[in-house]
């Protein structure tokens, strides 16, 4: 087994103690808007307040990027970029499929990502070069090949522009696969595609604390990973396509169209 690095483990360990927070939460949660009217509750803030006293409590020189809150610049090169609750609205309505996601990016470069599952407690890893892992197991993307049999999830931002294009990608998708699906969790949805449960996950509108994690994964376990051009991701990339390699040229034709 591939040997884990100290920030990797201190990443599990408070990605997994949040995900003990928003286990604790569920169902009992006060929730309020914020000026993108996407929601947010204490279990967010929390679960954020948990992360960012482990992170930086062992490494406090990093700077560090949250969803819940301003960054914290530091002389580091590398920062932590942290999602305390990916898949807030499914968390609201008491839909299981939510996650914390927590990247470490080197520069502009990510280079760990770990991605949990606390209902289902699952443990996504990967770091660069090194492979990816559920629950310390090596994983891999699928081996499909035709996209009409293969299983599609998307998401999508809050833009005008965002919901236009998707709801445009989704007529076009459905027409051809009825095997698409929106989950509302954009980090699981790539962890997905890293352990073969799905083939592929698109997003246009994305913020980095959505992606970096589950695209980590995704590279990690055999996959791609491109913008909606078909260039190479990077964080200046307003949308982004992950997929099993196999199936992403026929899907970037799709998408081209639309």
């Amino acid at each position: 087994m591939v040997m884990s690095t100290r920030e990797l483990t201190v990443a599990i360990e408070a990605a997994e103690t949040a995900g003990k927070i928003l286990i604790e939460y569920y169902g009992k949660v006060r929730v309020s808007l914020k000026s993108d009217r996407s929601l947010v509750t204490e279990a967010d803030v929390e679960s954020e307040k948990r992360i960012r006293t482990i992170l930086e409590g062992k490494f406090p020189t990093y700077s560090f990027l949250g969803e819940e809150s301003e960054r914290r610049r530091m002389e580091s090169e590398k920062t932590w970029v942290v999602d305390p609750l990916d898949g807030t609205t499914n968390y609201v309505m008491m839909n299981p499929f939510f996650d914390v996601s927590i990247a470490l990016i080197q520069g502009s470069e990510p280079i760990l990502g770990v991605v949990h599952y606390p209902f289902l407690n699952e443990t996504y890893s990967a770091e660069k070069g090194k492979g990816a892992f559920l629950d310390g197991k090596k994983v891999h993307v699928s081996s499909d090949t035709i996209l009409e049999d293969s299983i599609i999830t998307f998401c999508h931002g809050l833009d005008k522009e965002s919901t236009g294009r998707i709801s445009r990608m989704f007529a076009h998708f459905k027409s051809i696969n009825d095997k698409i699906r929106q989950l509302g969790a954009a980090a699981l949805e790539l962890s997905y595609v890293a352990c073969g449960r799905t083939s592929c996950f698109f997003m246009p509108g994305i913020n980095p604390w959505d992606v970096l994690a589950g695209l980590m994964l995704v590279e990690e376990a055999g996959g791609m990973v491109s913008d909606f051009s078909g260039h190479a991701f990077s964080a200046n990339s307003k949308d982004i396509l992950a997929s099993n390699g196999k199936i992403h040229g026929q899907l970037l034709e799709i998408l081209s169209k639309t």
